[in-house]
């Protein structure tokens, strides 16, 4: 019986894909995207209602995320302060560090600039920084590399960017402030918070409880 119904389901699937990719339905023009795209100032659709026609929904999904930073500092900070975990300190891994670093950073910066041209944006690029911060911890400890980083700043520089972002995204829907330049704006605030979230977390967690 399973097996008549996985193969009913199976074709239903290939059936659907079939007369999608066929010229069955009926097809507009231009794509219905490629417009509002153009009144936002995005090369892509998705770059358009993300942080166009439905901003409001990345204004939560940032302050959702800003959310589980916090969470994850009060849940972990009664646990007290662990041994920084030992991680052997191989020169491979500071080499590879020290060579990827920079080219992490650099293709993390074009992701959030870019992000209204094709695909990328700040939330990617974040996680991508993030991931060379995560080498640099492995290559150098994590506690090193929180006083190099100093803390407080990125602390300041977080919520700097978490409010810029609300206040720019408040003010384009009461001004109707379109363009792509407030597009590479949102998905810099955006790449940033990301990114200094993604330490804390790794952060709090080496800390809290020796892990990485």
């Amino acid at each position: 019986m399973k097996k008549w119904l996985t193969l009913a389901v199976l074709v239903a699937i290939a059936g659907v894909l079939a007369c999608g990719l066929s010229a069955l339905p009926p097809r507009d023009d231009a794509p219905p995207w490629r417009g509002l795209a153009m009144a936002y100032g995005a090369g892509n659709g998705v770059a358009a209602v993300v942080l166009g026609a439905r901003l409001y929904d990345t204004l939560l999904e940032v302050l959702v995320f800003a959310l589980a930073m916090v969470g994850v500092r009060y849940t972990l900070k009664p646990l007290g302060r662990h041994r920084e975990p030992v991680v052997p300190e191989r020169g491979v891994v500071r080499e590879m560090a020290d060579i990827l670093l920079p080219v992490v950073v650099v293709f993390s910066l074009y992701l959030a600039a870019s992000g209204h041209l094709g695909p990328g944006g700040g939330f990617p690029a974040g996680a991508i920084a993030g991931s060379g911060l995560l080498l640099l911890a492995m290559a150098k400890g994590v506690e090193r590399l929180s006083r190099e980083l100093h803390e407080g700043t990125l602390e300041l520089l977080k919520y700097g960017a978490i409010a810029a972002f609300l206040v720019l995204g408040i003010a384009g829907f009461i001004l109707d402030l379109r363009g792509s330049g407030f597009l590479v704006l949102f998905n810099l605030l955006i790449g940033v918070e990301v990114t200094i979230g993604t330490w804390v977390v790794l952060h709090y967690f080496a800390a809290h409880r020796g892990e990485i």
